[in-house]
């Protein structure tokens, strides 16, 4: 929507959805994760004590602190990441 100029804001993009707009800023959050955690989300690796909220929820920008904040030892093992 954005990208294609039918909207210019996470606002208008809440608006014209129906939905609040704090929701579209956490979903928009979601394509700034690490492919590998995204990969562990869909494959249900992550450790069990994350929640899709708190990968919604200002994640940090890089890929490695990431995988630090969210990803046990053992779950970057299993994705071969360690």
């Amino acid at each position: 929507m954005i990208e294609s100029g039918d909207v210019g804001s996470l606002r208008e993009i809440a608006d014209k959805e129906g939905i609040d707009n704090s929701y579209v800023s956490r979903i928009i959050n979601f394509t700034t994760l690490a492919p590998d955690i995204i990969d562990a989300v869909l494959e249900d690796k992550l450790p069990s004590d994350i929640t899709l909220f708190e990968l919604s929820v200002n994640p940090p920008i890089l890929w490695e602190e990431q995988r630090c904040v969210f990803m046990s030892a053992p779950a970057l093992s299993k994705i071969g990441l360690i």
